[in-house]
């Protein structure tokens, strides 16, 4: 056995028998002896058979159904969990006392062979529980190793002397500075800027079903591990038609509200789904897995999923913390029927580690740790949470230690990290700086609009205004056009296109290669970052077996000017660019500067620059009014994609709605089980968006986060907000 596997059961099995063994510290032969220990409630030499008697409890051998882990197999691992609890060359008498003060530290005096039979019983069933209907011990193994891996162990030294660490109670206070503090909207089909599912899963007032995979900063997790939170394990049936929770019992609500159950979790999802809803959550699920929840028992909550439209990353959009922004942490139905609608809005009653003292949008956030909870006890009490919308005041308050932790342009850090001594944390996905041709609803059909609604040719969109003042925005319907032409995935077409979809296409063009993306990069981002040329950048970088060189648009204002002469606009024309200014570190304001002033240069556009805020604009995204030119941008991690923004549906678009064959395309990471195949589809898919020039982009920029030297140890999860503040160590 390795090295690695001998520590496999330190932090998954033993905690059970009271969290003693894996809080083991030794202390030098200098320090005093300690006082006598007490009585131990069992005799140590009973251990190994308490194991062995719990674990064929836990994991009957039946032989019809193989135990997912066999008896022996889990009595071993603990046995080997206890031997590497100590130190190398420790004596078989210093195990002996390390086993016996670890015993009599994790039960109360007097504990029966029973009681703590059932701890271990406990920590076999856990290690057995898994989304998977099946573990083998390898795979336990890798689990538990994995855990290991991020929890940092101390140095070995003498076993002279034995302390029990006990976890003190929370205290202290942490300052954190975020560029935007949304208002609480607790209701999810009415929450539109993702307050739950983002600032309040973050602060952990709310949980999820399951978290994401923990990683070190800036490391992508896996689309396909979830770890279990408020769902304590889950199974997918064999025909994908459902995904079926087991949902934890004895979660309280706080304040008193009492304890969740499955039916808080059905309520949550079917009422972000509901019609007319304008969740920022379920906008980002695949369509398929939004055919709404059902209530089967107290503790169980089913899924229902559309025939053929499994997703394979299905958790990365409907998890909590550690996924991408927005996404579900759960609410409270008895809550929301006994407070009425306009007092539950914004009374923030989640089940996380912190309760919220107070949340005013826009302004601040105070939320305390819980002296107890289920899952995990913050170290840090208070954490005050501040909107610091301008770059200049965050750097201002770090710098001063007004604040401890603030989200910090990539381009800044030279100049911050010697003036703070602050450490710089990478996270979340690098964002492209991309521009939304919006306007161009090309779809025929909206299948899953109401009814009435789904004929576009007969009903277009109110932002589908393919004239002059938008020249821009192409007519795939306009006389002497072949649609099915213009739908090709072959591109160019395979015959010539109709001048309303060929003249726009060349005014999108001309728009992309007067911009100098070098400049913006070198002048702009003093070099933080990289040149990109589509939405899917980070996806297919230059030297990527699927990176095409066609994407590549140069910088060559005297090819725009010409294209721009073509399509009939010697002169230039006016517009409105929307680059919202509210999130600056993720969509930089001068990138889009930068880029409205090329274009008056190099084009003679007569450009209005709209930086009104994200949430203003965005409920024409939802009703398809969106007509102007839109920056805005998504990191997303390999293989996953958001064709659903692009293709027609009742919800939110990015401005373009695909006709269907290519969007067919764009779906099909949504349901391929196979990551390469996923990537093919994307590559595809961005061929066409690049042909059209639907969705330039210019370059990508990494997120960052800096902490103070006040800080000793953070470890947050992916994700581009602050989050997990349980793991927040205050330097002594």
């Amino acid at each position: 056995m390795d090295g690695l596997s001998e520590r496999l059961a330190i932090r998954y099995l033993l905690p059970f028998l009271g969290g003693a063994l894996v809080l083991l510290t030794f202390a030098c032969a200098s320090q005093p002896a300690p006082a006598p220990a007490a009585e131990p409630a069992i005799d140590p030499n009973q251990l190994s058979q308490l194991v062995q008697d719990a674990v064929a409890k836990a994991v009957p051998e039946q032989p019809d159904v193989p135990a997912p882990v066999s008896a022996a197999e889990i009595q071993r691992m603990v046995e080997v969990g206890i031997a590497a609890a100590v130190p190398e060359g420790a004596s078989p008498e210093d195990i002996k006392a390390m086993v016996e003060q670890a015993v009599a530290a994790s039960t109360q005096p007097g504990a029966s062979k029973e009681e703590i039979e059932g701890l271990i019983a406990k920590a076999v069933t856990d290690a057995s529980m898994s989304e998977q209907p099946t573990l083998s011990s390898d795979e336990v193994q890798k689990i538990v190793s994995d855990a290991i891996r991020t929890i940092p162990t101390a140095a070995p030294l003498p076993a002279k002397e034995i302390i029990i660490e006990v976890r003190p109670e929370p205290k202290g206070v942490i300052y954190v500075a975020e560029t935007r503090v949304v208002p609480l909207v607790q209701l999810y089909s009415l929450d539109n800027d993702g307050s739950v599912g983002g600032l309040g899963v973050d602060l952990q007032i709310y949980e999820g079903l399951f978290r994401s995979q923990h990683t070190d900063a800036g490391v992508i997790p896996s689309p396909e591990i979830y770890v279990p939170e408020i769902a304590e394990s889950w199974r997918v049936a064999q025909d994908l038609s459902k995904i079926t929770f087991a949902i934890k019992k004895g979660i309280q609500w706080h304040d008193g509200w009492g304890e969740l159950t499955a039916e808080d979790v059905v309520w949550t999802f079917n009422n972000s789904f509901e019609e007319g809803s304008v969740s920022n959550a379920a906008e980002a699920l695949a369509l398929p897995h939004r055919i709404g929840w059902d209530l089967k028992d107290e503790w169980t909550a089913v899924q229902n999923v559309e025939e053929g439209g499994f997703s394979p990353t299905w958790g990365v959009w409907q998890g909590g913390l550690g996924h991408l922004e927005g996404t579900y942490g759960m609410v409270c139905k008895r809550c929301y029927d006994e407070l009425g609608h306009e007092d539950f809005l914004v009374t923030p009653i989640g089940t996380g580690a912190y309760r919220n003292l107070k949340w005013v949008g826009h302004d601040e956030i105070v939320v305390e740790a819980l002296p107890e909870h289920w899952q995990e006890v913050g170290n840090v009490k208070t954490v005050h949470v501040f909107e610091m919308p301008e770059s200049a005041v965050k750097e201002a308050a770090l710098i001063a230690g007004e604040v401890d932790f603030a989200q910090t342009a990539a381009k800044r850090l030279a100049d911050i990290i010697p003036a703070t001594s602050g450490t710089p944390l990478p996270m979340g996905m690098p964002w492209p700086q991309t521009i939304y041709m919006s306007g161009n609803y090309w779809s025929k059909w909206c299948p899953d609009c109401p009814e009435g609604e789904q004929d576009l040719l007969a009903m277009p969109r109110m932002g589908f205004k393919p004239d002059m003042e938008h020249p821009w925005i192409g007519n795939p319907h306009a006389e002497g056009c072949d649609y099915e032409n213009i739908s090709s995935l072959q591109v160019p077409p395979p015959n010539p296109v109709c001048p309303s979809m060929e003249n726009a296409r060349l005014v999108r063009w001309a728009m992309s290669l007067a911009v100098d993306r070098q400049a913006i990069l070198d002048n702009v981002l003093s070099g933080y970052g990289v040149l990109s040329y589509t939405h899917l950048q980070g996806q297919f970088p230059p030297g990527h077996r699927l990176h095409r060189d066609e994407w590549i648009v140069p910088y060559d204002p005297e090819l725009a000017r010409e294209y721009l002469t073509k399509a009939g606009y010697p002169d230039g024309f006016a517009l409105t660019f929307w680059a919202n200014d509210d999130l600056p570190s993720f969509h930089d304001p001068e990138v889009s500067a930068a880029i409205a002033e090329m274009w008056r240069k190099n084009l003679n556009l007569d450009v209005t620059l709209d930086t009104s805020a994200y949430s203003s604009r965005r409920p024409q995204a939802v009703t398809k009014e969106m007509d102007v030119p839109w920056r805005q941008g998504w990191g997303l991690p390999p293989g996953t994609a958001k064709a659903i923004s692009m293709c027609a549906n009742a919800g939110i678009v990015s401005g373009i709605e695909l006709p269907t064959n290519v969007c067919d395309v764009g779906y099909i990471p949504d349901t391929e089980p196979e990551l390469e195949k996923r990537l093919e589809a994307n590559a595809e898919f961005n061929n066409y968006l690049s042909y059209w020039q639907l969705m330039p982009s210019f370059v990508t920029i990494p997120g960052y986060w800096v902490h103070s030297e006040r800080i000793a140890d953070w470890q947050p999860y992916w994700g581009y907000h602050f989050n997990n503040p349980v793991s927040v160590v205050l330097a002594e």
